[in-house]
């Protein structure tokens, strides 16, 4: 039997997320960020981390028509994860948008989600017109990095120091789109 824990990417679907979705969002980003940032972000930053907070935040930006919208990925009619992209939030040229960011239950890594919704998502960002995109993923963050690189991303040679974390986290900018 298939249970939301143990998905196959043909029974999972790809959807907008709507306000109903705002506390399985924030369930999916605090495991995932739990899991993937350990030992890479400061343990207690990670312990912090507050769902119901979180979940209050997505209510506030599902219920406000966000131009950057959320999709996703649906499994058994649980949501498991979810992916944020649009306008970049960095200075980018004309036809470059940004894939903010792409988080799953850690139960469900290794199953194709996240690649069913970087699809979606790369869909999406061309059908908006964009013509590139670039995202930042942090140093040592190794399983997502491979999910791009496997994408057809590449790293673009630029780092940033994001100061919100103690010691600053690197981040590593990747891109795809024409050479």
């Amino acid at each position: 039997m298939e249970t939301a824990a143990n998905p196959t990417p043909h029974a999972a679907e790809v959807r907008d997320a709507i306000e109903e979705d705002a506390s399985a969002l924030a369930e999916a980003l605090v495991k995932a960020w739990r899991a993937a940032y350990a030992g890479i972000i400061e343990a207690g930053f990670l312990d912090g981390m507050n769902v119901e907070l979180i979940t209050g935040r997505w209510s506030l930006t599902l219920a406000g028509g966000t131009v950057s919208r959320p999709i996703v990925a649906v499994v058994g009619g649980e949501v498991v994860g979810f992916c944020q992209f649009g306008v970049p939030r960095d200075e980018a040229a004309t036809g470059v948008g940004e894939l903010y960011a792409l988080n799953l239950l850690p139960a469900c890594w290794g199953r194709g989600l996240g690649t069913l919704l970087l699809r979606e998502a790369s869909n999406r960002l061309c059908a908006a017109g964009y013509s590139e995109a670039y995202l930042w993923v942090a140093d040592g963050n190794q399983r997502a990095i491979d999910l791009y690189l496997r994408h057809g991303w590449h790293d673009a040679g630029r780092t940033k120091a994001e100061r919100r974390f103690t010691p600053p986290l690197l981040e590593r900018r990747f891109r795809i789109g024409p050479d």
